[in-house]
């Protein structure tokens, strides 16, 4: 098994103090809630990207070039993504190749695997995801994604001399996510959710040998900024810059990252 490092017991203090007092969970669950976000929303920022959305900064640099479907391999800084891709026209034909003007609809099958490193945070990640595309045919104004998709993480947090490690498996459901056309920098999802069901076992720390169930949404609103809850939860997570979530209420004032 391959091991993640959270090297941020000050970032995480400091994101705990921004809490409100009457709603704080106990620091070992805000810590594998935060560990949960910050995979979740690293995890969202890869499909964002997948689906022809900005890529920021730490993306992997796929273009979405006019009148072209991209569908290549890539990978950076110990990412590797494997992409496949089936194209339909209107009539749900099976195409030999992607087509600006015929083209209806992409089925796109993705392999994510290997290691993060934010600096604060890291971790690995093996993902394999099944989304399909509709909107495309014609001179499109946006796009809309679905799929599935499934995988594991794991995550070592050392705080105090400590260390607790999450060992994390999930499923995930992409629904309406909306992207739009053509591509710019600033194209951020205007809508749509992914949805996740996080399996977290700890291993050390005081929830040593337990097994938790974390519910994930992902919500989009047209900012580079998503809505991330686990278990009631919310947290603000930055899909340009990538990292650390910001814990509080959404909005201009919410904390951010």
């Amino acid at each position: 098994m391959r091991f993640l490092r959270l090297i941020a017991a000050a970032g995480l203090m400091a994101g705990m103090a921004a809490c409100d007092s009457s709603t704080d969970p106990t620091s070992t669950d805000l810590a594998a809630d935060l560990a949960v976000a910050a995979m979740s929303g690293e995890a969202a920022a890869q499909h964002v990207e997948m689906m022809r959305g900005p890529g920021g900064p730490l993306g992997f640099g796929f273009q979405a070039e006019a009148g072209k479907f991209e569908c290549t391999n890539g990978g950076r800084d110990g990412v590797t993504v494997t992409r496949t891709c089936t194209f339909k026209d209107a009539q749900g034909n099976v195409q030999p190749a992607y087509d600006a003007t015929t083209t209806a609809s992409a089925v796109l099958h993705a392999e994510v695997n290997g290691t993060i490193d934010r600096g604060h945070m890291g971790g690995t990640m093996q993902r394999v995801s099944d989304l399909t595309v509709t909107g495309l045919a014609g001179a499109e104004t946006s796009m809309t994604w679905n799929g599935t998709s499934s995988g594991s993480s794991s995550r070592v947090h050392t705080r105090d001399g400590g260390t607790m490690e999450m060992t994390m498996s999930e499923q995930e459901t992409i629904a309406g996510v909306v992207i739009p056309v053509p591509r710019t920098p600033t194209s951020w999802p205007t809508a749509g959710t992914i949805s996740r069901q996080v399996t977290v076992t700890f291993t050390g720390g005081p929830k040593d040998g337990t097994t938790e169930t974390r519910n994930v949404t992902i919500t989009f609103d047209g900012t580079q900024f998503a809505t991330i809850t686990v278990n009631g939860e919310t947290f603000q997570f930055d899909l340009a810059k990538r990292g650390k979530p910001g814990h509080g209420p959404g909005g201009p004032n919410g904390p951010r990252p």
